[in-house]
């Protein structure tokens, strides 16, 4: 059965052991981020590290949870599959919300609906109600990073959600970290050429499957609400807003609700992103919040950015390669598996039985154009079925015996790439293709006369030399 809202996720990973209860007392700076900081670099290193719900936040009455899904542990959990599920079966439970799309959302009353237990309007609109920490040290301000933007499309009936990250400017104003490649983009851009501010709904706290959808692209005009449901098996109960024509998840902790400035009106960062580095001062448009729901003792939720996998990429890498398998496999008949190397997740993999020489050109060209990848493939490796995309030394020995830097290395310069910390002062990067794949027709090169393949009682003897180095029997 699925999770109705975060508060059942939060009693599933207590009960699996994967949540601690933090009753001492915790301050938004630095505890909250040092905190979270302590969990994916535990897990990163092999300590099995719960997530966190802090019960009593110095200045505030309300409870904040950080690290929910900051391991593949507890991304499995919230598929609703035993927490030692492999990736393959997390990209499987993915693949089901495709084959079901849509499973339509169910309305209900507001009076049915625990978000509206608490409504804030006009000038009793504050944001600092809720516990907001700053995560990294530099960061401009206190941060909004884990929501869904709610917005509906100008010319029908299309509503979209969608991660970005929110500056906290004051009581009643957020800036927007904005993306014209999007789908909020689509929406937004449209609102411009008209003149009007876009209404917008931003909610905090919900059940894990829509922070999944949130932060993973699926394809355009696809009601997210209905994709969820399909994910989920069931509906996902939905509520219109107070003050914008929208619907909202009836079972979330916060809802702000609001308008988007017609044009970029303010500055907003610096801000620690998932590269490991800081982006610097941009101009963004503001959202204007009008009105605040939130539920009876919210749950403020929210996630680490940091150097390495952060929560983010635990709970959406999964969904990511799914998403663009799915966008590639119509334009690559002969690409098996799209994987990504650790940690960062700029590093793209893709695997196949590539008929001739020039397919393997023409993979990365895909990737770089694919809707799914946009921001997460500045590297494309193009790899043989007989490497595994996910062992990174297997890739380097791919690329150390398959490739010649003047032939199958490419660069692509001038592309969009606003977050890179190496991009250039204009927001662009240089994307850099890998061709690590065997020579074949029709340009072959020199031909080897056989590929070594491990023999097959390898496995077994791996097995008795640890037997014999702890001791066992000889």
């Amino acid at each position: 059965m699925p999770y109705k809202d975060l508060r059942e996720f939060i009693s599933r990973l207590e009960k699996e052991g994967e949540l601690v209860r933090v009753k001492e007392e915790v301050k938004l700076e630095p505890d909250v981020g040092a905190m979270g900081t302590a969990i994916l670099d535990l897990n990163e290193h092999g300590v099995e590290a719960a997530g966190a719900l802090c019960e009593n936040v110095y200045g505030c009455d309300l409870p904040l949870s950080i690290g929910l899904q900051s391991s593949f542990r507890r991304t499995a959990l919230a598929y609703g599959l035993p927490k030692t599920a492999s990736f393959k079966e997390l990209k499987q439970a993915w693949l089901k919300g495709y084959d079901r799309y849509p499973i339509k959302s169910r309305t209900i009353t507001k009076k049915d609906a625990p978000c509206k237990e608490n409504i804030m309007l006009g000038d009793k609109v504050n944001i600092f109600r809720f516990p907001m920490p700053r995560i990294n040290s530099q960061d401009a301000a206190p941060y909004l990073l884990k929501m869904l933007c709610i917005t509906k499309d100008t010319e029908s009936d299309w509503v979209n959600f969608g991660m970005y990250r929110m500056q906290v400017l004051d009581r009643n104003r957020t800036s927007l970290m904005t993306s014209h490649v999007s789908h909020w983009g689509e929406h937004y851009i449209k609102h411009r050429k008209m003149g009007k501010p876009m209404p917008m709904a931003v909610v905090l706290g919900f059940d894990p499957i829509l922070g999944m959808v949130s932060g993973t692209k699926v394809p355009a005009n696809w009601d997210e609400y209905d994709f969820a449901g399909a994910l989920r098996g069931e509906p996902v109960e939905i509520v219109k807003g107070e003050t914008v024509d929208l619907p909202v998840p009836a079972t979330a902790e916060i809802v702000l609700e609001g308008e988007v400035s017609v044009e970029a009106d303010v500055f907003e960062g610096p801000f620690g992103e998932w590269h490991g580095g800081y982006s610097g001062m941009l101009v963004m448009p503001t959202f204007h919040i009008k009105c605040i729901t939130y539920r009876n003792n919210a749950i403020f939720d929210t996630v680490t950015l940091a150097r390495g996998l952060g929560d983010n990429g635990f709970m959406t890498l999964p969904s990511k390669i799914v998403s663009m398998e799915q966008e590639l496999k119509h334009i690559l008949p002969n690409m098996t598996e799209v994987a990504y190397l650790s940690p960062i997740i700029y590093n793209c993999v893709v695997q196949g039985k590539w008929g001739n020489r020039t397919e393997p050109r023409r993979a990365m060209n895909a990737v770089w154009a694919s809707q799914a990848a946009q921001g997460i493939a500045k590297i494309v490796i193009v790899v043989d079925e007989d490497v595994d995309p996910w062992d990174s030394n297997e890739v380097m020995w791919a690329i150390a015996t398959r490739c010649q830097a003047d032939k199958d290395i490419v660069m692509i310069p001038g592309i969009h790439a606003r977050l890179d910390p190496s991009a250039e002062t204009d927001g662009t990067s240089c994307f850099l293709g890998i061709d690590a794949t065997k020579s074949r027709e029709p340009f072959p090169r020199h031909a080897v006369a056989h590929w070594i393949e491990p023999r097959k009682e390898a496995e077994v003897w791996k097995e008795k030399v640890l037997a014999l180095m702890k001791g066992g029997k000889k």
